[in-house]
């Protein structure tokens, strides 16, 4: 371990190109069927090991992010200390650019960067698998960005994971409302719609090759998002946002997450920038965000 040495790396956001929710289990968790895909926005994390005994955290950034425990960085250093009986204390200073509420996964890639940089700083004791496990403690989004892989398939609470092939990167347009959604209200609300519904698709049969994780095509009849229907329902701007944004014929666009972000793919640059170009002015309290993936 080399204390006062400051660790640092980027921490991407994160698109759902497929999620699939089902009904709770018996443990009251609601199993999941997710593509995740990284992409280039990010926020930027440091981590110190030094003196004193606890966790302290700053947030800077044209973003707001939560502090103390109601930060999942500030929760991932607590949770390393206890996996590694790490007694000394934690300094993080988090460069904050991924809206909080978005969908886009930022608070759960800042945690698992923490946990991989921590784990950095004192020589790798717990291996990635371990990382992998223990981090979905903090959350279902959290291990894959634990695994550090640029695409991967996810499964049950989001602890299970296959890393995707490698996939060409292709441009994307983020549209961030000025509407947040938060998990706990995305999955009350599907709950709730679900009450009266005795099928949730959990017992469709289906069929994924290697082959559709390769490629955009393949992608592109995987893609979905079971938040949609009742995050539109909720806040209508947001189903509004999506039809404006499919209008510019992306290959994918969807609802990332439980929202309220929204993304869409595109085949090269120049689809992308005329795709922005058109919205610009017609997409009235939102942010446009040029990013790539995966990343």
């Amino acid at each position: 371990m080399r204390p006062d040495l400051w660790y640092e790396a980027e921490a991407r956001a994160k698109v759902n190109l497929r999620l699939r929710v089902f009904r709770p289990g018996a443990d009251g968790f609601h199993l999941l069927e997710t593509v995740f895909c990284r992409i280039s926005l990010a926020d930027r994390v440091r981590v110190r090991i030094g003196a004193g005994q606890g966790v302290s955290l700053t947030v800077v950034g044209p973003e707001f992010a939560p502090s103390g425990e109601d930060n999942l960085a500030a929760r991932a250093a607590g949770l390393f200390r206890a996996l590694t009986a790490l007694e000394a204390g934690i300094e993080i200073e988090l460069e904050k650019h991924v809206p909080v509420g978005s969908g886009l996964g930022g608070g759960s890639s800042d945690a698992a960067a923490v946990l991989r940089l921590l784990n950095e700083a004192i020589e790798s004791p717990l291996s990635q698998a371990a990382l992998v496990g223990h981090s979905a403690a903090l959350g279902s989004d959290v291990p894959f960005f634990a695994l550090d892989a640029p695409t991967a398939l996810a499964w049950g609470r989001g602890h299970r994971l296959l890393a995707g092939p490698a996939l060409e990167p292709r441009p994307f347009l983020v549209v961030l409302p000025q509407e947040t959604v938060s998990t706990a209200e995305a999955y009350e609300l599907l709950d709730r719609a679900r009450a009266s519904s005795p099928k949730d698709g959990s017992a469709e049969s289906f069929a994924l090759t290697w082959e559709d994780l390769g490629g955009w095509e393949g992608l592109q009849g995987l893609a979905g998002n079971d938040f949609e229907p009742v995050i539109f329902d909720r806040y209508p701007k947001l189903a509004s946002l999506k039809e404006k944004l499919e209008g510019t014929n992306p290959l994918i666009c969807m609802l990332s997450g439980s929202g309220s972000a929204l993304f869409a793919v595109y085949g090269s640059d120049s689809e992308r920038n005329a795709a922005a170009e058109t919205l610009q002015g017609a997409l009235p309290g939102a942010r446009l965000l040029n990013a790539s993936g995966p990343a």
